[in-house]
């Protein structure tokens, strides 16, 4: 396929609102490796979005090279497909099946739902021509659990938009700060925050999100008696990003599932987009772009007596929380900031019009 003015323009349909993050990321990274980019999206939160996104797709498909079809597109990518045969890239991001039958649980696994749902992700995943994964261990999930071919699958970390220059010192008050926010799932491992924050009564930790699991959270925390916790509910990002900015130490994922050992949260990108150290669970995923004690603090899955005794150490060493601090915005720019996603992808696609 001869490529116009050598310029490659893309068609982008995702499954999520624009404002989803891995959106706002994909959208500022191929705009900055000089695609064209037709926007598909909507920002309408309900199911109204896949038809506003689709009618958007039909009028601007003839414009362009690539159909980019977004997160949650898993229903999408047979749509795409009967209307073009240019090639399709799909932002599998994750797996619904096992986010909704094994992490989330709303699902039975061997119900009529998971089947239709497990048969929609393979289908989608074989039609598409690349599909893109966070980590390697996702990919090997996908290739194990689906059968499917190697070759297809492309890493690409889901990143998070942040500066292109070292963040400017924020003044913070005099107290440290523990940060998290996010789902209350179990994903997060929330109540091994919980229980490594009452063995750090001095220390104050701030938790913002929301969750079927925050009931219970917020329940457990009265049972153990934890009085150093700040719950505060979901707010717009920009208003995440200053408790980021007021934080200490900022905190990933602690969880013991499947899910936690194959993916790298979008909070820790944004932790590390804002030059803040992050303690998270030592996965085979987050060992792909971080290393212990260099740009990231790595402690025990679901083990709250090593994190606290992580929390510990990265408050009584200064000099390790502002290398690692330091190191992991170094990491953010040179490997998941949206320009280098952006052009990674951009990359691909040029090697896929010339198939």
């Amino acid at each position: 396929m001869k490529v116009r003015n050598s310029t490659i323009a893309i068609c982008f349909l995702p499954g999520r609102e624009s404002s989803y993050a891995r959106s706002r990321v994909l959208l500022t990274g191929l705009r900055a490796a000089g695609l064209v980019v037709h926007d598909c999206s909507s920002s309408n939160k309900s199911g109204l979005r896949y038809f506003i996104g689709v009618v958007r797709f039909l009028k601007s498909k003839r414009e362009c090279d690539i159909i980019l079809v977004g997160f949650f597109g898993q229903f999408l990518v047979p749509i795409v497909r009967l209307f073009t045969k240019k090639k399709i890239v799909f932002d599998t991001f994750l797996s619904a099946y096992q986010t909704l039958a094994f992490d989330r649980k709303v699902i039975n696994p061997k119900g009529v739902a998971a089947a239709i749902i497990r048969f929609v992700e393979r289908l989608s995943c074989e039609i598409a021509d690349s599909c893109l994964l966070d980590t390697q261990q996702h990919i090997d999930y996908f290739v194990k659990e689906y059968h499917l071919d190697r070759s297809k699958f492309h890493r690409s970390f889901l990143g998070a938009g942040g500066a292109e220059a070292p963040p400017a010192p924020v003044p913070r008050t005099t107290e440290p700060i523990v940060h998290f926010h996010g789902e209350f799932q179990a994903l997060h491992g929330v109540k091994f925050i919980i229980e490594a924050a009452k063995q750090l009564p001095e220390i104050k930790f701030r938790m913002i999100g929301s969750g079927r699991e925050l009931d219970s959270c917020i329940l457990y925390c009265r049972t153990l008696k934890v009085e150093n916790i700040e719950f505060i509910p979901m707010v717009p990002f920009e208003t995440v990003r200053r408790f980021i900015e007021e934080a200490t130490i900022c905190l990933g994922i602690f969880g013991e599932t499947e899910k936690a050992q194959l993916v790298i949260p979008i909070k820790v990108y944004e932790a590390l987009a804002m030059g803040k150290p992050v303690i998270t669970s030592n996965t085979p995923a987050i060992r792909e772009l971080l290393t212990h004690r260099e740009d990231v603090f790595l402690c025990g899955p679901g083990d709250s007596d090593d994190l606290a005794r992580a929390i510990q150490t990265l408050l009584t060493d200064a000099d390790l929380r502002n290398k690692i601090a330091a190191n992991g915005y170094r990491t953010f720019l040179e490997r998941c900031s949206p320009t280098t996603i952006g052009q990674d992808i951009a990359k691909l696609c040029e090697e896929m019009l010339r198939r």
